[in-house]
Formats: C-alpha cells, structure tokens, sequence
C-alpha cells in the first residue's frame, strides 16, 4: 500500500501565474499533521483585502486581485483541549513570521506541522512560509 510522502498540498488544479499574487497551503506530511491539525484556517491580508483557506475547503488557491507585495497572514487551529474548543494561533517556525511575500507574477504558500510529540486536540503545530514559491517570466 503506497503512503502519501508528499503531504497534502493546496494545488487541486493548475495555476495561471500573472495578475496578482497567489497562495495555497500545504499540510506536511510530518507527524501526522492531517491526522492531528483536524481544523485550520489561514488568512491572507494586504490592506482592506483578505481571503482564507480553511480545512473545509484545503485545495483551494486565492489569486489576488491584481496585488503583490507583504501580505500579513493568521494561521490558526481548532484546540480541542479546552472546553469549549477554540481557534487558536499556531507561531511561526523560526525563520517564518506573520508576513509572507508575494510578487504578481508568483504563487507563494503557507506549510503546517504538527510537532513531534503533539498535545491531545493537536494544540502544538506551528507554521512555515514560502515566499514566491514558483513564479512566471515577466
């Protein structure tokens, strides 16, 4: 039986790269990460505009309308070990922040993991970003 080694990345179809930037996440495969971080949001912000990738739907991509440059991101998870259960933010890993870049001509993501050792209701995951994972020429 073959096991998925590659994760779960947000790319259910192909991108067009060009007129703004673009973003996806990536659950890793690490650690269960699947298994354990059952609800997640991220959300994407630059200004009066924002968009989400939420577990309810993990293969979507956004495509900005026409922006590029930081984006302020929020990445959060559901703490089923609280009652009652709640979101609640996942840090970044070092060399991540709450910022990410993105060119209008790029695609750049956002990766979840779950720690090693996780807590009961997963409380422990923390978060990676990409900047202008892939790109188009011009």
């Amino acid at each position: 039986m073959a096991t998925n080694t590659l994760g779960t990345p947000n790319a259910g179809t192909t991108l067009t790269l060009g007129k703004g930037a673009q973003f996806w996440v990536y659950l890793s495969p690490q650690n269960n990460t699947a298994q354990v971080v059952k609800e997640w949001s991220v959300t994407f912000s630059q200004g009066n505009w924002s968009d989400s990738i939420t577990s309810n739907n993990p293969t979507k991509t956004i495509q900005t309308p026409g922006l590029s440059g930081i984006f302020e991101i929020k990445v959060q998870q559901m703490n089923y070990s609280i009652n009652p259960p709640a979101m609640i933010d996942i840090p970044a890993m070092p060399g991540s922040m709450t910022q990410i870049g993105c060119n209008s001509n790029c695609a750049s993501m956002v990766g979840i993991v779950a720690d090693e050792h996780p807590l009961l209701g997963g409380s422990n995951a923390k978060f990676w970003t990409t900047w202008d994972a892939f790109c188009s020429k011009g």
